[in-house]
């Protein structure tokens, strides 16, 4: 009787062989445009490679693009070729595969359990450097680190929050299904949309009219943590185009104050033009470098009941939208970005006002850029005390979604137990610190 061993997982691509037929030309290009270029941004080079492709044959393109990316070191591995034909063809027979689980071990499985290195092992069978199969090890400890390789390998869903100042959720989904795209509500934030199917709800009139934008679940979730009073202030320090700093602005009502701030004056330009389509007249967009700001903050010194600092980060959360980024970040990029989000959050606290709370967030689910920073920053600061993501959203809310303890907002906890990643979202980390005055 033929012994059964521990296999390659199961690749996972979101296109069927005849689809891939019918754009293989066109994403073998994109992704050789993509690997001579050094990965750069995905979405960059599909841009130009997918001018004038219908909407549908575009969609199958950013999927094989995607997986040929994602899957690049298992690809070099199982067919010694740097051909994309070639690896695309293996992609494919490896999807195949998926179909009939329990299948006698295979010669390239065999290959890859005789890899003596556990890191090089796993590196090979999830297709990462070894250099992140460590770290994730290190930081999120050996029992989770397959299941957080496998997460990051996932599809990821076509999410979207609807604009509360232009509709309801309710009305938004109806518009959606009359115009032939598929949609239903996310399980946990409140004004989420989850598309399916491959239509483009960039072509409606509900997009036209401004009521939603695309957003993932796990990022909504970080702007109602922040839960703005009605009529407040609320600050987004690294507003970049904007996506939080308008789910405030919704959140508020259109009314009250929603301030972005951004060293980078291409994407604040992004977010005022958002701002004026979603209708967001409480909006205002302020180029700063929050590390060096001069003068700038003075105005703003202790007048926020919030500030948001979504720092710079890995991105590793996010991971699943953007597959070059495993082959992008470098080793030492992780401790230098460590070091930025501690100074942007000591940056941010003087705006927070008496009583007021600053929430920190990353796209990351790696402790050393989450719980690690906020703790620190506890530590060295005593004028802020913590407040619980279970206190500000509520026990049922955050059940799936926080920590344990109900600390921290987590939307992937890797320790096998239900959470937001098993639904489909990013893997985003956020905490709260109130200002409870001077020592």
């Amino acid at each position: 009787m033929p012994t059964v061993m521990p296999s390659v997982p199961n690749v996972v691509v979101g296109f069927a062989d005849a689809e891939a037929d019918r754009v293989r030309t066109i994403a073998l290009a994109g992704f050789e445009q993509a690997r001579s270029r050094q990965w750069p941004f995905l979405s960059d080079v599909l841009e130009r490679v997918l001018r004038g492709v219908s909407v549908e044959d575009g969609a199958v393109v950013a999927a094989v693009v995607h997986a040929l990316v994602k899957y690049d070191r298992l690809l070099g591995f199982a067919t010694g070729s740097e051909d994309a034909g070639v690896r695309l063809d293996a992609l494919r027979a490896m999807a195949r595969r998926a179909t009939h689980p329990g299948a006698e071990l295979d010669p390239l499985d065999a290959r890859i359990e005789a890899i003596a290195s556990r890191t090089e092992r796993l590196g090979v069978r999830y297709s990462f450097p070894d250099w992140l199969v460590d770290l994730i090890e290190q930081d999120a400890g050996s029992d989770a680190t397959e299941r957080a390789l496998a997460r990051m390998n996932e599809l990821a869903p076509r999410v979207a929050r609807v604009n509360p100042l232009k509709a309801t959720r309710d009305s938004c989904v109806a518009a959606l299904v009359a115009e032939g795209v598929a949609a239903s509500p996310t399980t946990h934030a409140v004004d989420g949309v989850v598309f399916g199917g491959r239509s483009s709800a960039f072509r409606t009139q509900a997009f036209a009219r401004g009521e939603f934008e695309i957003q993932d679940e796990a990022s909504q979730l970080v702007a109602e943590l922040v839960a703005p009073p009605p009529g407040s202030t609320a600050i987004d320090a690294c507003a970049g185009a904007g996506g939080k700093a308008l789910g405030l602005a919704g959140l508020l009502g259109g009314k009250g104050r929603v301030v972005g701030f951004d060293v980078a004056a291409a994407k604040l330009d992004e977010l005022r033009r958002r701002a004026r389509r979603a209708g967001a007249s409480n909006m205002q967009a302020i180029a700063v470098d929050l590390l060096s700001p001069g003068d700038a903050l003075k105005p703003f010194e202790g007048i926020a009941a919030r500030v948001l600092v979504d720092a710079p980060c890995t991105g590793l959360g996010a991971i699943r939208r953007n597959p070059e980024l495993r082959w992008r970040l470098q080793p030492e990029q992780v401790a230098s970005l460590a070091k930025a989000q501690a100074r942007l959050l000591r940056a941010a606290a003087p705006l927070v006002a008496p009583r007021g709370r600053i929430i920190y967030a990353t796209c990351s689910f790696l402790k050393c850029e989450g719980e690690a920073v906020l703790e620190s920053f506890l530590a060295e600061d005593p004028r802020f005390a913590r407040v619980t993501a279970r206190d500000v959203l509520g026990r049922a809310r955050t059940e799936a979604i926080a920590t344990t303890d109900g600390r921290y907002l987590r939307t992937w906890r890797l320790d096998g137990t239900p959470d937001g990643g098993e639904l489909g979202m990013d893997g985003f980390f956020a905490g709260v610190a109130r200002f409870v005055g001077t020592t």
